[in-house]
């Protein structure tokens, strides 16, 4: 079983003009079952070391926010920036070790905006900015779990691939964010073509204080965040992320 932690950046409900947050994005991170002990246990102990105990436990922060790590503020407000940049840099590592792959899908809400003015049929079945990027990553999601599935299979033999899957994938969304049951119902509703279906129809949810993963999904999607609002800037840690092989493909929504 793979399961597949959601990490959201970006979220503004169904407002379209916050500058600062011109892109809603969603990181895949993709995680065997196998490894989801190790992971866990490499997390808790990376947060001993940098607060001396576990996270949730005494004076330390329930969960990491990317944001605050990053920025210094929140709980990180008295940390230096060399601080904040090693417990960044030792989450990265977890995923870039394995090279976890993770599948980024994003939105571009102003551009969402002028195609909802110019009466694009391509957004009249998406009320909100989270379902139009819900159907992105599951398409998504789906293609990269099909092709992984027949990757180690002779040219010759694809069409002759039709075995019973190995490992389905379970999506592990956040309660309280904005991936929605309803969404994955009306994907599987007007997709006809979609590929072997991996993934299956229902939704995991968790908190990212009980979820090491999901947090790590959420600084993945903070700094591909980042990265897309600025593109021509320096961003080192999504540039690790990339080059590490962990960010595998980036697909935007289109219109």
């Amino acid at each position: 079983m793979y399961l597949v932690y959601i990490g959201e950046s970006g979220n503004t409900g169904n407002s379209l003009s916050d500058s600062n947050q011109r892109h809603q994005v969603y990181s895949g991170l993709i995680i065997h079952e196998n490894q989801y002990v190790a992971i866990n246990g490499e997390f808790n102990a990376l947060c001993r070391r940098h607060f001396g105990e576990p996270l949730g436990a005494g004076n330390t922060p329930a969960h990491l926010r990317p944001a605050d790590v990053y920025q210094g503020s929140g709980f990180f407000r008295s940390w230096s920036p060399d601080k904040r940049a090693e417990l960044i840099q030792d989450c990265l590592n977890i995923m870039i070790r394995r090279e976890a792959p993770v599948i980024i899908t994003f939105v571009d809400k102003v551009q969402l905006a002028e195609a909802r003015k110019n009466g694009n049929e391509a957004v009249s079945d998406w009320s909100t900015p989270p379902e139009a990027i819900t159907s992105k990553f599951l398409f998504a999601l789906n293609m990269y779990l099909d092709e992984a599935a027949v990757a180690d299979v002779h040219p010759d033999h694809i069409m002759e691939a039709t075995g019973p899957i190995q490992d389905y994938a379970m999506v592990v969304a956040q309660s309280g964010k904005s991936l929605e049951p309803e969404y994955m119902s009306r994907f599987l509703h007007a997709e006809v073509e979609i590929p072997t279906p991996i993934v299956l129809e229902d939704l995991c949810y968790t908190s990212p204080e009980g979820s090491v993963c999901t947090q790590l999904a959420n600084i993945c999607a903070y700094f591909t965040r980042r990265w897309l609002q600025n593109p021509g800037g320096s961003h080192g840690y999504f540039d690790a992320l990339r080059d590490g092989r962990v960010i595998q493909v980036v697909y935007p929504v289109q219109f």
